[in-house]
């Protein structure tokens, strides 16, 4: 039997980094408009249609949450299963939607960014097949960039990329290990991810290649960016 799959989306953000970019950001970035439509809801949108998805549950913060429920209301997110409060880290985000998930412990959490609206079916597909085989899969692309490494702005190395990858979402786990990971870390919250949440617990996580397209939306030009590549 295949296990279930249960995504995850944080939409707690509150945008700094775009904000400064972006003199016209007047809400979060997950709530922009891109190609008529906000862009958490391209994300929703494609995990509505995959069929391996059973559930869906949203880290806002509180003041979103009308706005969500009209949205899935009106565009058929049947999979939503609850909005949930965001903390004040995307770590305690995460962990506080985590505690919301009903399933079995076998079962795969899919966690994913609301600011990655360009992540593609074949990639979430890819994603859950090789978390259905290994466990903790994460989404990524592998350094091209020559890398260095500065003091200031001075030089000081240059690094090897051969083994670097930039990350991404979708991150895949499975029930059991990502609850135990939150136990071991106890009041340890510095994690910018889950992946290094579950390295810290002592589990093996695996990459999967995914697309230089699934970019992330942390300033003006990305979603400038996107609207060209989504079109």
């Amino acid at each position: 039997m295949k296990n279930d799959v249960h995504v995850i989306i944080t939409a707690g953000g509150s945008g700094t980094r775009f904000s400064k970019s972006s003199k016209a950001a007047a809400k979060p970035k997950q709530f922009l408009n891109l190609l008529e439509k906000p862009v958490i809801l391209h994300s929703l949108l494609k995990f509505q249609k995959c069929k391996e998805v059973k559930s869906i549950y949203i880290s806002a913060s509180k003041e979103y949450f009308n706005l969500l429920h009209t949205m899935a209301a009106k565009n058929k997110i049947t999979k939503l299963k609850a909005l949930v409060e965001g903390g004040k880290t995307r770590f305690e985000s995460v962990r506080n939607a985590f505690n919301q998930v009903n399933c079995a412990v076998d079962d795969i959490i899919l966690i994913h960014d609301a600011a990655r609206p360009n992540v593609t079916m074949e990639d979430i597909g890819s994603l859950i097949k090789a978390s259905q085989k290994y466990g903790e899969v994460i989404l990524g692309v592998r350094v091209s960039d020559t890398v260095k490494r500065t003091s200031g702005s001075i030089i000081k190395e240059t690094v090897d990329r051969n083994d670097l990858w930039l990350v991404q979402t979708p991150q895949a786990f499975r029930y059991d290990v990502l609850s135990r990971s939150y136990i071991i870390a106890g009041s340890k919250t510095d994690f910018t991810d889950e992946a290094s949440l579950a390295e810290f617990a002592g589990y093996e996580v695996r990459t999967a290649e995914g697309s230089r397209y699934n970019i992330k939306i942390t300033s003006n030009d990305d979603l400038l960016a996107l609207k060209k590549i989504m079109k």
